[in-house]
């Protein structure tokens, strides 16, 4: 059945309400679309009705047209209704492979995320972060897929980055839409997916890797050798490559050679080294006996050197040292404990050392800063021997002090941590000696800064994601909570992980991090310590936000707090505030909250009468049982 007559007089009638009924003896389009009505009236009773409806709405005299052109008119749009269909002509075909699959998701729930990826302008990156964060499975999706990899090449390089970041953890299925239409003669968007395919397959991808290698050009060149130093297998490929690529294919080059293995790569960066200093920067990331060797036979020369000359380095020797100390991290053969050793016994005339214009340079600080770092790079083995050794021979001093705490987590029993170091954070003031136990108390928590919890792998984690020996003795948090000093090696305050501006103490984020929210002894203390610290520093967005993660409420300080803070705050920051704590607290206690925000009486003076309407409302609504409101709620409001 033609259904076409129906749609014009639909089409027809419409335009008559708009245009108004005046105008309908003259309308000749809305007559003919009636006559090409009637065989369909001759059909179907339904039809039959609209046309008599069209007859008298026609014939009709003008102070009845409008009632009658309204019930036609809502006649054709129901019958309209009932007939519409969706799809388009032509065979189904299944979706190709590879290229995403098929999602019951609604087009208007893709729509923002689409847009942030094939769009420009601000605010794109917190679209396709939060669209992960809550509904990962989007990405799968055959229509979202191609836009993140299109996503590779966006003008804006976080944009680009985040793509290539989403596609990894999307894993082997984002592969072969990462492969379709590869340009090996592109530009950065084809190195990115380079990039991606070699995280995501590692040593599968050096077959394809080989492939495309030849027609490769400029960056994506450069991302394919590196990609080629993931592979064992492709050893004598880059040695070959080493001797005839320039500029950054090179370097691409030789920090794949870096990776690799055996007594021809160990020939090879030898004879490299000794003309070219500078290029142990590529052994960085080296963890293999023979780099560790060569950094620890050249540093050892290098220092040598330097101690046997008049103390007094240029800026750029001064430069090249750091280049090899940086290869240093994390490398433990038994030359390089030996130069730990040999670098201990000669501190104190490191310490001379002094730049062109005489000034003092701490390069004993900085290799001490060095070792602890490049413990937290190994994790446990020979490093933690030799750190050990290192805090038992200067025992009572502050400089391997964060050392051995280190590789203590790393290796002992969390009681035997504990007894050791909680000596070093003392709970009451001391009589004597208050500076000297101040730097003690300070580089423990250097070390301990070094832990955390991951709750994610549900795991004490030590340095660079090394599982502690045992799970953090529970007694820190009190020793913590009740420590004389709320310093540590930095006087800085650092930016609050939350943001809203506040800038912290570093004690609070290295305690707030270092336990495990869920523990009931750590609730009881860490939780009225953190009361007590948001009325003393004014924080409050952040240390709620803490209480919130324990499972406690702010009630009682949030008030005292936001006086502190000496800011008057801004609604919406209130809004986000309590819509976080109604995610871990009761409605009763956030609606306490509400009333407390409100006794404060410190909101910003323009937001004032928005929040006198918004907050009581808020805690009726919390107390009734309903959900807590959205931000467009409380706008509708002022």
């Amino acid at each position: 059945m033609n259904l076409q007559p129906l749609y014009d007089v639909k089409s027809r009638l419409e335009q008559a309400a708009i245009a108004g009924v005046g105008l309908l003896g003259e309308d000749f389009r809305l007559q003919r679309a009636a006559e090409a009505l009637k065989p369909l009236a001759a059909a179907s009773p339904v039809f039959a009705k609209i046309d008599g409806g069209l007859a008298k709405l026609l014939t009709a005299p003008p102070e009845r047209r409008p009632g009658l052109l309204l019930d036609v008119l809502a006649l054709v749009d129901a019958v309209a209704y009932t007939q519409a269909k969706t799809g388009i002509d032509g065979e189904l075909e299944p979706l190709p492979a590879g290229g995403g699959v098929y999602r019951q998701i609604s087009y208007g729930q893709m729509q923002p995320l689409l847009t942030a990826l094939t769009t420009t302008g601000g605010g794109r990156m917190e679209t396709v972060q939060s669209a992960w964060d809550n509904h990962p499975e989007f990405f799968q999706d055959y229509r979202v897929l191609p836009a993140v990899v299109g996503g590779l090449g966006d003008s804006y390089g976080e944009m680009a980055e985040l793509c290539a970041t989403l596609l990894k953890k999307l894993g082997p299925a984002a592969v072969p839409a990462v492969k379709r239409g590869f340009d090996p003669a592109g530009k950065k968007e084809m190195a990115r997916r380079v990039e991606v395919v070699a995280a995501i397959q590692g040593k599968e991808a050096s077959p394809w890797l080989r492939e495309i290698l030849g027609p490769a050009k400029k960056d994506v060149r450069a991302a394919v050798i590196t990609a080629l130093g993931g592979d064992s297998g492709n050893t004598g490929l880059l040695l070959n490559l080493a001797r005839y690529e320039r500029g950054k294919n090179l370097d691409a080059a030789l920090a794949g050679l870096a990776l690799q293995d055996g007594e021809e790569v160990a020939a090879y960066w030898e004879e490299r080294l000794q003309k070219d200093h500078l290029s142990v920067k590529f052994l960085s990331g080296a963890r293999t006996e023979w780099a560790s060797d060569l950094v620890a036979r050249g540093l050892w020369e290098l220092m040598e050197r330097l101690l046997a000359g008049e103390r007094e380095i240029s800026a750029d020797i001064h430069a090249m040292l750091r280049l090899w100390w940086s290869a240093a991290r994390g490398k433990s053969s038994p030359s390089m404990l030996d130069l730990w050793r040999w670098t201990d016994a000669k501190l104190a005339d490191i310490d001379q050392v002094r730049g062109e214009k005489g000034q003092r340079l701490g390069l004993g600080t900085e290799l001490t800063a060095l070792l602890l770092d490049s413990l937290c790079q190994a994790g446990p083995g020979p490093l933690c021997g030799l750190c050990l050794g290192l805090w038992e021979k200067h025992r009572g001093k502050a400089r391997y002090l964060p050392h051995g705490a280190v590789a203590s987590l790393l290796t002992r029993p969390a009681a035997e941590v504990y007894d050791e170091f909680s000596p070093y954070v003392p709970t009451s003031r001391p009589l004597l000696g208050g500076a000297q136990k101040q730097a003690l108390h300070n580089a423990a928590l250097a070390g301990l800064s070094e832990a955390r919890w991951n709750g994610g792998a549900g795991r004490y984690e030590v340095g660079a994601g090394w599982p502690a020996a045992q799970p953090l003795d529970k007694r820190w948090a009190k020793r913590l909570t009740h420590a004389v000093w709320k310093t540590t090696m930095h006087d800085f305050k650092m930016p609050s992980p939350f943001g809203y501006g506040e800038h912290l103490d570093e004690y609070d984020l290295i305690i707030t991090r270092l336990f495990d929210p869920a523990g009931p002894e750590i609730r009881q203390e860490l939780a009225p310590y953190l009361r007590q610290r948001m009325r003393e520093l004014g924080n409050y967005q952040t240390y709620s936000r803490w209480l919130f993660a324990l499972g406690c409420t702010p009630q009682g300080a949030l008030k005292d707090s936001m006086l502190q803070s000496g800011k008057p705050a801004y609604l919406y920051y209130v809004w986000g505030l309590l819509n976080d704590g109604a995610k871990s607290l009761t409605p009763d206690e956030t609606a306490r909250l509400c009333q407390e925000v409100l006794d404060a009486n410190y909101i910003r003076r323009e937001d004032t009468a928005m929040a006198q309407k918004v907050l009581p409302w808020t805690a009726e609504q919390l107390r009734a049982g309903r959900p807590f409101p959205e931000w467009n709620d409380w706008w509708n409001m002022r």
